[in-house]
C-alpha cells in the first residue's frame, strides 16, 4: 500500500513547526480518522530556476534547456511546510536538498539564493539540510526569507552564509523550539466498540512508556527523553551558526518570534533587502569564496 507521506507526518506529530501552523492541519485529520477523500494538489512551480549576474531569468530554450552562463545564481525555494521525504502534495527535504546540490555543482553557477518561505516542518526534515551544509556545500547561500520560523530559521542558519529578510513588514523569524501534538481518539472507538489492548512482556517493560505516560496526561518523561533533547540540539546549533545571536533576550532561543527589525537588532538576522539586494550579496560573497580558494 502506498502511503501518503505527508499525512503519515502529520499523524506521527514529532514537529519543527510555528504551532499557529500546526493547528491549521486538525481538520486534514479529522477527515483522515472519518475515511474521508482528501484532495491536495502539489505545487507545479520548479523549486530550482537561475538568473544571470545582471539578474535576468534564464529560460528554457526550444529544445527545453536552461543554458546557464558563466556567472548565473541559481534560485531555490521552500516554501511551505517541509517533510524530509518529498510526495505528491509537498516538496520534501530530499527534493530541495537536491536542488541545492546540483546548484552547488553547476560550473556556471556562483552562488544560491535560497528563498525560504515557512512555518517549519516534520524534526526529522532538518537532517538532510545539515549533511548538506557540512558534507556538499562548497559555494555561498544568501537566505532570503519571509517567513523563516522553527524548523524553515534552523535550515537558514544551517545552510546560508547571509541571512536576509525578504522586507521588514511580514517577515519573521525564530520559533527556536520543539512541539509533540496527538490525538487520542481511543475512547471516541470504544464508544463505537472497539476494545483495544497493549500487552508488553517483562523483558520491554519500557517500550512505548513515555507515549503511555503521556496519554495518561502525565508529560515529564516524553519531555525529557524525547521534546528537551531535540530542542537543546535546535539552540546549540543556533548559537553555534550564530555565534552573536542575543541569546539573553526573552524567547530568542527558547520558542518567541520576531519581526524582520527585531531580528536584525538580536542578530538572528544579517540583513533586510530583497532580490536585488540579495544578488548583489550573493556576488560578493562569491568573490571572496573564489579569493579564498
Amino acid at each position: 500500500m502506498k502511503v501518503n507521506r505527508l499525512i503519515s507526518e502529520i499523524i506521527k506529530g514529532e514537529w519543527l513547526i510555528d504551532f499557529n501552523n500546526l493547528d491549521a492541519y486538525a481538520p486534514i485529520v479529522q477527515k483522515l480518522l472519518a475515511g474521508s477523500q482528501l484532495d491536495l494538489m502539489r505545487e507545479t512551480k520548479s523549486i530550482l530556476n537561475f538568473v544571470d549576474g545582471s539578474g535576468n531569468s534564464l529560460k528554457e530554450n526550444e529544445e527545453g534547456i536552461v543554458l546557464v552562463p558563466e556567472g548565473s545564481i541559481a534560485i531555490v525555494r521552500m516554501i511551505g511546510e517541509v517533510i524530509k521525504y518529498g510526495d505528491y502534495c509537498v516538496y520534501g527535504a530530499d527534493e530541495i536538498v537536491q536542488a541545492l546540490t546540483t546548484a552547488d555543482r553547476l560550473k556556471n553557477v556562483i552562488a544560491t539564493i535560497f528563498i525560504i518561505d515557512g512555518p517549519g516542518g516534520s524534526v526529522s526534515a532538518i537532517s538532510p539540510f545539515r549533511y548538506f551544509a557540512k558534507h556538499i556545500k562548497t559555494k555561498p547561500i544568501i537566505g532570503l526569507c519571509d517567513q523563516a520560523l522553527s524548523l524553515h530559521y534552523w535550515t537558514a542558519f544551517e545552510v546560508c552564509d547571509h541571512i536576509m529578510s525578504d522586507g521588514d513588514v511580514s517577515a519573521r523569524f525564530g520559533s527556536i523550539g520543539v512541539v509533540l501534538t496527538f490525538a487520542d481518539n481511543r475512547k471516541a472507538m470504544e464508544e463505537k466498540g472497539y476494545v483495544f489492548h497493549e500487552i508488553y512482556p517483562k523483558e520491554s517493560e519500557h517500550k512505548n512508556r513515555a507515549f503511555t505516560l503521556a496519554r495518561e496526561g502525565k508529560y515529564d518523561e516524553i519531555k525529557a527523553e524525547f521534546l528537551s533533547p531535540l530542542a537543546i540540539k535546535f539552540q546549540q546549533s543556533a548559537i553555534a551558526r550564530l555565534p552573536n545571536i542575543k541569546k539573553e533576550i526573552t524567547g530568542v532561543i527558547s520558542g518567541k518570534t520576531f519581526f524582520a527589525e527585531e531580528a536584525l537588532e538580536y542578530n538572528m538576522i544579517h540583513s533586510i533587502g530583497n532580490m536585488d539586494k540579495a544578488i548583489r550579496q550573493a556576488t560578493i560573497l562569491s568573490s571572496i569564496n573564489k579569493f579564498n580558494n
